[in-house]
């Protein structure tokens, strides 16, 4: 038996220390030993990405920016008045129509072809219905203010709307509403710039179907090469019949986020070192997907 130093009393020695929640209360909480690393792992579940893949990851964010551009590039031909309001509309919807029917020959129809497309039209008509009543209102919502004040706000939701919008993959930072309602502000703000309530109408329709159902699209076509380089070659060219230097400047944004960032990122993934061990991890829960 060990004595304790100065007293006549006596300790028994400890026993070993285990990895229990509910035990010996020996050892503080905090407490570890020499076993507690053993089981320490790096880099288990890690993936190492190619260039195409890294290219094709980077396409994404490339699209999201195109669709940015291409819508601001049809705002400014409504607004000059260098295309007419019908026309946007009439090839907007053609084009709807014939991603919807694409979108849909890829699904699998679990009610019914036509139960699906009657509730899809149904919703459609709503929509239009709904947006057109409301578009007067939508149109003076923001007129009372200025017109650098707009544009900078606008820029400004633009932005938001691409930092915060779903890439494929899940940290804590994307937000698929907050990405949507940034751009459809965004919208609202430019329309109250057009001539009429018709032509804001026809920019609110076009917003919806560039920020929700053009990404449908694109991430059925975000794995092809070919794809990125056709919306990015008509990116390209739409710019370049209202300003040459702006096409510049979109050329090397693009080359940086599809050349340089995926170098970048190949580069610097040999330096990944994900440890795991026997502690418990925080998992971020998407903010979407919280139910109060």
């Amino acid at each position: 038996m060990a004595r304790t130093k100065g007293s006549g009393k006596s300790t028994a020695p400890k026993k070993p220390w285990k990895k229990i929640l509910y035990g010996s209360r020996e050892y503080p909480d905090n407490y570890t030993d020499s076993s507690f690393l053993q089981e320490l792992r790096t880099n288990v579940h890690v993936h190492t990405v190619s260039f195409r893949e890294a290219i094709l990851g980077a396409g994404r964010v490339t699209n999201a920016i195109c669709i940015v551009v291409l819508f601001s590039i049809v705002f400014v031909y409504l607004y000059n008045q260098l295309v007419d309001a019908n026309t946007v509309f009439v090839y907007s919807c053609a084009g709807s129509i014939l991603g919807y029917l694409w979108y849909r020959s890829q699904s699998d129809f679990q009610n019914g072809y036509w139960t699906c497309f009657y509730r899809d039209a149904r919703m459609v008509a709503i929509f239009l219905s709904v947006g057109f009543a409301s578009s007067p209102i939508l149109k003076t919502l923001t007129e009372t203010i200025s017109t650098d004040t707009i544009y900078a706000m606008t820029v400004f939701m633009m932005l938001l709307h691409l930092c915060f919008k779903d890439y494929g993959v899940s940290p804590a930072l994307v937000s698929s509403s907050l990405s949507f309602n940034a751009a459809i502000f965004g919208s609202i703000c430019l329309a109250s710039r057009l001539a009429s309530s018709f032509h804001a109408f026809v920019l609110l329709s076009l917003s919806v179907e560039a920020f929700v159902l053009l990404p449908l699209l694109m991430v059925e076509a975000g794995r092809s090469l070919c794809i990125l380089i056709l919306v990015i070659s008509v990116t390209i060219g739409a710019l370049w019949s209202l300003s040459p230097p702006m096409t510049v400047f979109f050329v090397l944004l693009i080359c940086f986020v599809n050349l340089i960032c995926p170098i970048w990122f190949l580069k610097w993934q040999i330096h990944k070192e994900n440890i795991y061990g026997p502690w418990d991890e925080a998992v971020v829960e998407d903010a979407d997907n919280i139910v109060s």
